[in-house]
């Protein structure tokens, strides 16, 4: 260990990374996906680096210290993969992502019931805390007197100790065998017809605990699947995203459904974006280490120049001509031919008649009711953690 960490008792739970050169991005053989960065030759001054992802019993520390309510309580609704939700959350929603219809947007789901009403954390103190936008993840980090890693120091912790400048990089953390059932299950990943069945040949269906399976070789458990876990970084500032890392427990080793997962894996998503398999870690600066400025990635700042007004299709590029031919087609085909030709477009709207919208504005605001009363409810729980009180919860902390 260089001077600096070898003066500084490791804060608890917290493991050393030496400052390095490495080659960053996904490897050129590998299988292209549309996130992936390309090489780079970077560095990272030394750092320290959580162990493992915040668990419940930590953020419920942080909770208690500061009362501060996470996004997904304040919107009173997170992401639940259906699979995983409870009877009573299945009961209280129908809305999904439409090209997701497998991800339910859930009311009352947030890190102390991560499957929706009904369930809880009492069993789980030791899980991934989830449910967790950056901003939440970011308060926690302050408070803990830490801050996220970026991207460039995340990557280089997850490719030790074969994260080099000179030698072949290896996409896992142990080396080159990627995960199948005629290996040994070294993370948490999605067996079987997703989103219906997961097998749970890795030992879990659905999230793990923080600690499952064999540290890497400098100490880090789980940096792949699981959890995908926020970073410092921006991933399109114009947008408001920002970068996760590692991929999750819905994520696949070879990418038949979902993110592939390796060293390489990310994607960006919006700071208050939250959902039952998004987490994080902690850095933290060395203390009296040398102030520099080591060289991460440098992400292209090209932007895709907008087309001029009336080029290409024009529906997308709207005005009086995307008027005309919204009339001309349902006047035609009606509005199952109107929203055909919209989904083959690529547009993503949904085409609705008066009577429908009626319906649907009917509809959403009995949802809204509901989801008030849930919110209600929660708000009354957050005030005791009498969910929480079982035999393995020391009492004189309630």
């Amino acid at each position: 260990i260089p001077a600096a960490a070898a003066r500084e008792e490791a804060p608890p739970g917290m493991v050393h990374i030496t400052g390095a050169q490495f080659v960053m991005g996904a490897e050129p053989d590998a299988q292209k996906l549309r996130d992936d960065l390309e090489q780079q030759g970077v560095e990272v001054q030394e750092f320290w680096l959580d162990a493992t992802a915040v668990t419940n019993e930590a953020f419920r520390g942080f909770r208690k210290a500061t009362g501060y309510k996470t996004e997904a309580e304040k919107f009173g609704w997170s992401f639940v993969l259906e699979m995983q939700a409870t009877d009573e959350a299945k009961a209280r929603t129908n809305a999904t992502v439409k090209e997701a219809p497998h991800w339910l947007a859930v009311p009352g789901a947030w890190w102390r019931y991560p499957q929706g009403p009904g369930s809880g954390i009492a069993d789980r103190l030791d899980y991934p805390v989830v449910h967790i936008s950056f901003n939440d993840a970011k308060e926690y980090c302050k408070w803990a007197g830490k801050r996220l890693p970026t991207e460039t120091e995340w990557e280089s912790a997850v490719r030790r100790p074969y994260a080099s400048l000179t030698s072949s990089q290896k996409p896992y953390p142990w080396g080159d065998e990627r995960p199948s059932n005629d290996s040994e299950w070294r993370l948490n990943l999605w067996q079987g017809a997703f989103p219906h069945s997961d097998a749970a040949l890795d030992g879990y269906a659905g999230l793990a605990p923080a600690r499952a399976y064999e540290p890497s070789k400098v100490g880090l458990f789980n940096m792949l699947g699981n959890v995908w876990e926020w970073t410092g970084t921006w991933y399109a500032k114009s947008s408001g995203q920002r970068v996760l890392r590692g991929g999750s427990y819905v994520d696949s080793p070879d990418g038949s459904h979902n993110h592939m997962v390796t060293c390489a894996t990310r994607m960006g998503n919006t700071e208050d974006s939250s959902g039952d398999n998004m987490g994080f870690r902690c850095a933290k600066a060395v203390e009296g280490a040398p102030k520099l400025s080591p060289r991460g990635y440098q992400y292209s700042q090209v932007k895709k120049k907008r087309p001029p007004p009336g080029v290409g299709d024009p529906l997308k590029d709207g005005g009086k001509a995307a008027q005309e031919l919204v009339q001309a087609i349902a006047a035609k085909e009606g509005a199952e031919g109107l929203q055909k030709y919209m989904d083959r477009m690529g547009m993503g709207a949904d085409v609705m008649m008066a009577g429908d919208a009626q319906k649907k504005t009917e509809e959403r605001k009995r949802r809204m009711m509901e989801q008030a009363e849930a919110a209600a409810k929660a708000a009354a729980d957050a005030h005791s953690f009498d969910d929480l009180r079982d035999e393995d919860i020391d009492k004189t902390e309630l």
